[in-house]
């Protein structure tokens, strides 16, 4: 496990900009707020959401955690609120304050889901592991004049066999803020739609020197957790997101497959999925609409 997590804690302090970083002894809190840049598509003239990051980490012997965010500071008033409160509420929602004070929320919520952390940790044999630990980051994506993507991990080993990942995306309107997830897609139940998520999902698992994708009962074999059809497959439990090539979805590690598999995901073309998106969809998010 002790490679495992110095990837994850790797992955967070860059994602920090190498601040907040803990020693390798003892039990150390670090707090930190430095600026970085925003990637915005070509739309993205003015109202871009700027970010600070924001992060905390706390190490205490083998225990191992910490948190890290691109924090609105600029922005419509709007979608800054409610990417700030959508963020306080991941990490735990235990800051009251005001929102304005990215570090006082990170620092609030830290101490608190440190203390959950360890409590998670409790069954854990001490004698046989390492190091315990648990990361947790939120990452501003792909943006345009309408719309911006936050995307969220979660990386935690509390014992037992293997550490797990976790990852989802969020989709932000400029408009008014609201967040769409599968509300606003359409005829998900259609013959046509299922076959868009088997194919997605044949992509996901067909390696990259095939020439043709793998088969319906190849693609039942890889989907250990599922015992449908092919043609029946369920969507994924969290809500797809928009992304600059489309709208993406992700199943989480054993939702649908084994440990090994990861996070199977795909990515559906804006011009595929265009059918399937509400009105007010194609009105907020469609390239060039």
């Amino acid at each position: 496990m002790t490679s495992l997590s110095a990837i994850c804690l790797m992955v967070l302090m860059l994602s920090c900009g190498n601040k907040g970083q803990v020693s390798s002894s003892g039990s150390v809190d670090s707090l930190s707020v430095d600026s970085v840049a925003t990637e915005v598509d070509e739309e993205v003239c003015i109202d871009s959401i700027k970010t600070d990051t924001v992060s905390f980490s706390k190490e205490d012997g083998i225990y191992k955690f910490g948190l890290v965010a691109d924090y609105p500071v600029a922005g419509p008033d709007s979608v800054v609120k409610k990417i700030r409160e959508f963020i306080n509420d991941f990490f735990g929602g235990a800051y009251e304050g005001s929102l304005a004070d990215g570090n006082g929320m990170i620092a609030r919520n830290g101490e608190m889901s440190f203390g959950n952390f360890l409590e998670l940790c409790g069954d854990a044999d001490l004698e046989e592991v390492n190091e315990l630990f648990q990361y947790k980051s939120v990452n501003k994506g792909y943006e345009t004049g309408k719309f911006v993507t936050f995307n969220v991990w979660v990386s935690q080993y509390t014992g037992g066999l293997h550490g797990i990942g976790f990852e989802e995306g969020h989709t932000f309107s400029k408009v008014n803020g609201q967040c769409f997830g599968y509300e606003m897609m359409r005829n998900l139940d259609t013959p046509a739609f299922k076959q868009l998520i088997k194919e997605g999902l044949k992509r996901f698992f067909t390696s990259e020197d095939a020439k043709e994708l793998i088969s319906d009962n190849d693609l039942l074999q890889e989907l250990v957790s599922y015992s449908g059809s092919a043609d029946e497959i369920p969507l994924p439990d969290n809500e797809p997101y928009m992304t600059e090539k489309g709208v993406t979805f992700i199943y989480q590690p054993y939702e649908i497959s084994y440990y090994a598999a990861g996070k199977p995901e795909f990515t559906i073309s804006y011009d595929i999925v265009r059918p399937y998106l509400t009105q007010q969809a194609i009105e907020l998010f469609m390239p060039g609409k």
